[in-house]
């Protein structure tokens, strides 16, 4: 049954929902056990922890109290919501990003991160992202993305950097939070690394990204996102953000060209060899140039 709005809707109150219980939970040490493996990632990489399971099983719930008929990629599982026979749209979640951080009992990035996708035209129609401990809700659309802030109740547009090079106020997101993530990315961006602290030794690296990385790229906190390896879990919630603010997505060859990327439900648990997620073409260009050393 296409009903868009009310899908929407749904949507919107189950990330408010998360946003006022989550922090709950985690006074109750709730959620903090593992239930198994990632499909495509290692353990030492990642885990489904209770957490995870409770957060998709809510967005499982108020999909279905929309009445619309979805095809569910989770990190985690796919799920058919409705009708077998009927999909009205796709949706691509992280319905918990930051367990690793939660399972330790560590307050850092919790978010959850999804994209609506058209069925028919598999592309983006909405998206819509909870950072959980800020209380900051985030919604793109056709007329671009707004942030609310939950504690006053303000809601303002936001748009992405405008930044075409790196500079000094540069921001690059990575995501570096394990031993095996921070040498195999240092690896590959040694010369950009060197380039920093040589030129622009102000710039920053952003090392706790993933799902989270899109909604602050469309903000504008961050100027680009740069990973190696990067599965498509990771990358495929938040492209709804990218949609709506003109951040691009690339899939990256070793030679530096740049590729458009394209979500694809039949690889979504694969990965992505190099990605650059940037505020424009132009920074990512900038980007590969310093990354190759150009």
């Amino acid at each position: 049954m296409l009903q868009p709005d009310k899908l929407f809707d749904y949507l919107d109150k189950y990330l408010r929902h998360l946003i006022i219980e989550v922090p709950k939970l985690d006074s109750s040490d709730f959620g903090r056990n593992t239930i198994g493996a990632v499909a495509g990632r290692k353990e030492t990489e990642d885990v489904e922890i209770g957490l995870d399971k409770y957060s998709e099983d809510l967005l499982e719930t108020f999909i279905e109290k929309s009445q619309c008929n979805v095809k569910l990629y989770s990190e985690h599982s796919n799920r058919i919501i409705g009708d077998i026979d009927q999909r009205d749209y796709l949706i691509t979640c992280d319905p918990f990003d930051g367990s690793g951080h939660y399972m330790r009992g560590v307050p850092g990035e919790w978010w959850s991160v999804l994209t609506v996708w058209d069925h028919g035209s598999m592309k983006p129609i909405w998206a819509g992202a909870a950072d959980i401990n800020r209380k900051e809700l985030y919604i793109a659309d056709s007329q671009g993305v707004k942030l609310e802030t939950l504690s006053d109740d303000q809601s303002r547009p936001v748009t992405a950097s405008n930044q075409t090079k790196i500079s000094g106020d540069s921001i690059i997101a990575a995501y570096l939070m394990s031993p095996e993530y921070i040498r195999y990315w240092t690896s590959k961006s040694s010369k950009l690394l060197q380039s920093l602290e040589e030129n622009h030794p102000t710039a920053r690296i952003w090392t706790d990204g993933g799902a989270c990385s899109y909604p602050w790229l469309a903000r504008g906190i961050t100027n680009a996102y740069m990973m190696f390896n990067e599965p498509r879990t990771e990358i495929d919630p938040g492209l709804g953000f990218a949609w709506a603010s003109g951040v691009k997505v690339y899939a990256v060859s070793d030679s530096g060209e740049l590729n458009e990327y394209v979500f694809d439900p039949q690889k979504s648990s694969g990965r992505v060899p190099w990605l650059i997620a940037a505020c424009n073409k132009d920074f990512a260009t900038d980007l590969v140039r310093l990354t190759l050393n150009r």
